[in-house]
């Protein structure tokens, strides 16, 4: 069932890609950057799955096969995701692994403001490679990839040079391997990526926010070219945290003038009430009352 637009959609930059190209990792970098939250569709369902709840068991037994989740599914939590995250004073976010139909797309569009889509691509070797060696730390839920890829450029192709993602010391033992990284599993996700994203791309495409981006080396190679190659779209988030900051003086200005003419209304009859003391008394309570600041990832 479509859901209802909201009355304020929330700015979103989404990342595009086949499973195991990075989306997770450069859109969380990314998103560090410009000061927006990273929502991963893929880290909302697994959590449903962690914790065995209704939704996550009916989750499991699709992903264990290799198949994507229906739409609604993931539009119930990713909705719900975004509606919390307005409420606490978010401004926007980067998405990834969502959406992956051009339906999705379309409900996507009832519940955000699409602004830019980001679609990272891989050789498709590289990507066999990578998502075959990916590990998550069972206790601190950090990804890894022990992957150590060197392929000579080729067909026009660029080389690809990309150094293992090894943990840490204090992850190092408790690496484990996600239950859908297995090759006959991997190799189905990815078909079933490819026969439907052209028709997202082409979505985004005909609105003039799809980019292209080749990963061909690390992350420390890749996310300077990727961050200033996004530069350019960066104002269409600094916008919204700028209105954010208005919007938060305005609040605090409003408050000053009605507690101002409060005070002076409350002075006996016949008093003098000097305007500096009045403000001076009316900006040390606005300094408590108004003290909900733009977080700071907005400011």
């Amino acid at each position: 069932m479509p859901l209802a637009p909201t009355a304020a959609k929330a700015p979103v930059w989404i990342f595009l890609g086949p499973p195991g190209v990075g989306k997770g990792t450069y859109a969380s970098r990314v998103a560090s950057a410009l000061g927006v939250p990273h929502i991963a569709a893929g880290d909302l369902v697994r959590q449903q799955i962690k914790d065995q709840t209704d939704y996550g068991c009916k989750a499991q037994a699709i992903v264990a096969k290799g198949d994507l989740l229906p739409d609604e599914m993931i539009l119930q939590l990713l909705e719900k995701r975004i509606v919390d995250g307005q409420a606490q004073g978010e401004l926007g976010a980067l998405l990834d692994g969502f959406p992956r139909t051009r339906r999705q797309a379309q409900m996507l569009a009832l519940i955000a403001d699409t602004q830019l889509a980001v679609n990272l691509s891989l050789r498709p070797e590289v990507l066999m490679a990578k998502c075959l060696g990916r590990r998550i730390c069972k206790d601190c839920g950090k990804n890894f990839n022990v992957a150590d890829i060197m392929l000579p450029a080729s067909n026009d192709q660029p080389e690809v040079r990309m150094p293992p993602l090894n943990p840490p010391d204090d992850c190092r033992e408790k690496m484990e391997i996600r239950s859908d990284d297995n090759l006959e599993t991997v190799k189905n996700r990815i078909e079933v990526y490819n026969s439907q994203a052209k028709p997202v791309e082409e979505f985004f495409r005909e609105d003039g926010l799809l980019r292209n981006f080749e990963i061909s080396s690390g992350i420390p190679e890749t996310l300077p070219r990727l961050l200033q190659e996004l530069g350019p779209f960066s104002y269409l988030l600094a916008e919204r945290r700028a209105q954010a900051a208005r919007n938060q003086l305005t609040k605090q200005m409003t408050w000053v003038s009605e507690h101002t003419q409060k005070i002076m209304s409350s002075s006996p009859n016949g008093a003098s009430v000097q305007p500096a003391s009045v403000v001076s008394q009316t900006m040390g309570k606005c300094t408590a009352a108004c003290s909900s600041p733009v977080p700071a990832a907005q400011r």
